[in-house]
């Protein structure tokens, strides 16, 4: 612009001067001064008209942008701040889940730590009285989705001085009339009842109950197949066919069809009334026997205090079916389950019978984790986590199991009442205090005949 301000300078100074020599070949002084006059005149004008140039080049630029042009050309530059692009990292959850910049990928580390210390007193059986510790469970995992509507999960497991896997499957995911849709491929959970179909890690109490270990296929709670979930906004079905859980391959699986579903009317901000069903058919392959069950009694921790479901010559298969019904109301609950398992063999049919009920209360105020979306147990939220200000949450729980094998001459029966405190300093850990009072009476093994006794157990985790 400078160039060609001096240039239109230059044309008007050698105009002006063509003209005035064209009157007199020798201007005066006077002649001279007021050509000096108009080129600087003109010269101002250019530099006027240069600078609306710019100011309306300025508005143009702007307006197309769509923000208000500035009043001055002279006027500061507002600093447009770029939007952010999200997080990578997220740490909600306590542990990192990373995440591509679109949100298609993601990566999320799964941690469990379950240590127990459990005392059992009063067994006619000394081999029974026993002080223990254990890691109850030490699993790590990893979870995610892919794009295309996909998600995976695996975990090992660490107890008992031994490695297994839990989890271990990839699904896809989709709305399908508004509902969630979710059809899995690999070994998962079974969804067996409220709390057969829940995490061990956040169920309200230590153990499953009898009735979970009763109710079952022989194969026990996990299958590798293909499980295929509806869930609605209080209500869910499934349905999966599964074999049995990881193996070394060396011979047939057993195969199991499992359908459950739950219904939880009358919802509102206090609470929901819980109904629910499930049951499963399996194919035994051919064996030379039923391994007989050994059900956790009161603690996993002590061996010595087992229940055993007898013995059964060559098996052909075996059906179950099982109820639930139950309810939250503001901060209590209370969940009742049973079933009935009839094991099919060359000989005849033996029945398997078990039932439990249970119920809790938060005495700090929050609402137990029950969903009513999927049925299952989730971990509570605690309203004032410990910290400066809070103490966590703190929820009383009880418990009356049973389970009963008696209808086949080597199968035991028994039964235990529960009691215990839950306290939940985060959402992410806990501390639990249990006390159960148990009968037992087997009729094979190293303990055998009518036995009762007591048992204390403390257990702290974290779990992420």
């Amino acid at each position: 612009m400078i160039i060609h301000r001096s240039l239109a300078a230059g044309v008007g100074l050698a105009a002006l001067a063509t003209s005035a020599f064209a009157q007199s070949s020798t201007p005066t002084a006077e002649e001279i001064s007021a050509l000096r006059a108009q080129v600087q005149a003109l010269s101002a004008r250019l530099e006027q008209l240069e600078a609306q140039s710019q100011v309306q080049a300025q508005a143009q630029a702007t307006a197309a942008a769509g923000t208000p042009a500035p009043v001055t050309a002279a006027a500061p530059r507002p600093v447009v701040q770029a939007a952010s692009a999200p997080s990578s990292v997220d740490w909600s959850s306590g542990l990192p889940e990373l995440r591509s910049p679109d949100g298609a990928f993601t990566f999320k580390p799964r941690i469990r730590v379950t240590a127990d210390l459990s005392n059992t007193f009063g067994s006619d059986f000394d081999g029974r009285n026993l002080t223990t510790t254990e890691l109850r469970g030490l699993r790590l995992g990893a979870q995610g989705k892919t794009p295309g509507g996909f998600t995976y999960w695996i975990e090992g497991d660490i107890a008992d001085n031994a490695v297994s896997v839990a989890n271990a499957f990839m699904a896809y995911n989709r709305k399908l009339g508004g509902r969630d849709l979710e059809i899995s491929a690999g070994q998962r959970l079974n969804d067996r009842g409220v709390e057969g179909g829940t995490a061990e890690d956040v169920t309200p109490f230590l153990e499953r109950s009898l009735m979970v270990s009763t109710i079952g296929p022989e194969r026990g709670a996990y299958g590798v197949g293909l499980s295929s979930k509806l869930t609605g906004s209080v209500w869910h079905a499934s349905l999966s066919v599964t074999g049995d859980a990881i193996s070394t391959g060396t011979a047939n699986d057993s195969v199991t069809l499992m359908g459950r579903t739950h219904w939880s009317p009358f919802k509102t901000d206090a609470g929901f009334l819980h109904l629910g069903g499930w049951g499963f058919v399996e194919d035994l392959t051919p064996n030379a026997s039923i391994a007989s069950r050994s059900l956790v009694v009161s603690s996993r921790g002590n061996d010595n205090l087992r229940l055993s479901g007898g013995t059964y010559a060559d098996p052909k298969g075996s059906k179950g079916l099982g109820l639930e019904l139950g309810g939250v109301h503001r901060s209590g609950w209370l969940m009742a389950e049973g079933g009935k398992r009839v094991v099919e063999t060359a000989a005849r049919d033996f029945d398997q019978d078990a039932y439990s009920i249970s119920a809790g209360f938060f005495i700090t105020g929050e609402k137990p984790p029950l969903s009513a979306r999927t049925g299952t147990w989730g971990r509570p939220k605690v309203l004032n986590p410990l910290g400066t200000d809070g103490y966590g949450a703190v929820e009383i729980v009880g418990r009356y199991d049973t389970a009963d094998y008696s209808d086949n001459p080597t199968g035991g029966e028994g039964d235990t009442w529960l009691l215990g405190v839950n306290w939940y300093p985060t959402n992410n850990t806990r501390v639990s205090a249990h006390w159960s009072a148990w009968s037992v009476d087997n009729r094979t093994g190293t303990f055998i005949g009518d036995d009762s006794g007591n048992t204390a157990t403390v257990r702290v985790q974290t779990a992420f």
